[in-house]
């Protein structure tokens, strides 16, 4: 017989979150005494002191409970998915999905996502947390997050992916650069401009070491964290860029002209793909959003062949 409940696993991984007894008592609705004798019990029946507890640092977590931490929070997800799969039968899809996006993707997946598949499913608790691909998928493989949206190239080992849109990389540039009207460039012919940076982890360790394998050792001069920033940079003539995600204009956020080049010669691609933990049973509005994403994917791929033909 299992001696603790899924209610003192509940409260255990509440307590670890918050840092204190209080705050998680808090956050679930029930008395510290309830949750202080709900923890005494927990550590009772499991036979090993989970919690160092301190008037002025809250609770930490000994050796052990940071071990059966990650335990806890595996079965109160499996429990979670196992009522998710029940009211899914009855119903349409429903349960708690943590979504993780890539910051640079974020301006042109999650405006559909929240229009065209959290909206329609009420019964869903959808959030969607931005950030460095690689963090994100870190935390992923902790327990906090479901799936992750981003690059190919920004995989880690121990993930699965499904890729849902192409990324062949292409050159930026002023509509007054030099090779504006040519509709392609070599890299090796950008050997002498300056190069507008998208100063995030994940592009740093992925694309230059790409376009140093291309060909091209890019002369960084000017960098922002954010891609509308690089765009207006470019349209400004300061320098060029290298991107993947293609808005449908060709214009910064201040009103200035850009111009989109194909890159002529073999480049690395850096699709776009959601990646997930490995699981034999995905839930059923997992698999749904990867088939949602799969499909936007294709309607955008497929527009932007129509526009290139």
């Amino acid at each position: 017989m299992v001696n603790y409940t899924l209610r003192q696993l509940q409260y255990f991984v509440a307590v670890a979150e918050a840092g204190s007894l209080s705050a998680a008592a808090v956050a679930c609705h029930i008395s510290q005494a309830a949750m202080s004798q709900s923890m005494a019990e927990l550590e009772r029946v499991v036979g090993s002191q989970l919690l160092v507890r301190s008037r002025a640092r809250g609770v930490v977590l000994t050796a052990v409970g940071t071990e059966f931490l990650h335990d806890a929070r595996s079965l109160v997800r499996h429990a979670e998915e196992i009522q998710g799969q029940i009211m899914e039968r009855q119903s349409a899809l429903a349960g708690p999905l943590v979504i993780g996006c890539y910051s640079s993707l974020a301006a042109f997946w999650v405006p559909v996502i929240c229009e065209r598949f959290t909206a329609p499913n009420p019964g869903l608790q959808v959030k969607i947390i931005e950030g460095d691909a690689a963090q994100l998928q870190q935390r992923m493989l902790q327990g906090h997050l479901d799936v992750v949206l981003t690059h190919t190239r920004h995989l880690l080992e121990d993930v699965e992916h499904r890729v849902v849109m192409s990324g062949r990389p292409y050159v930026l540039v002023a509509a007054s650069h030099r090779f504006a009207e040519r509709g392609s460039v070599k890299l090796a012919e950008l050997a002498e401009d300056d190069f507008v940076s998208l100063d995030l982890p994940t592009v740093r360790d992925n694309q230059l070491v790409n376009l140093r394998l291309s060909g091209l050792d890019p002369k960084i001069r000017w960098s922002s964290q954010s891609f509308e920033a690089v765009r207006g940079m470019v349209a400004r003539g300061l320098g060029y860029t290298v991107l993947v995600q293609r808005p449908p204009v060709n214009v910064s956020y201040d009103g200035l002209p850009l111009a989109m080049l194909e890159i002529d010669g073999p480049v690395g691609y850096s699709d776009i793909c959601v990646a997930y933990t490995a699981t034999k049973r995905p839930s059923l509005r997992l698999r749904a959003f990867l088939d949602f994403c799969e499909q936007v994917g294709a309607e955008r791929d497929s527009r932007a062949a129509q526009e290139n033909s």
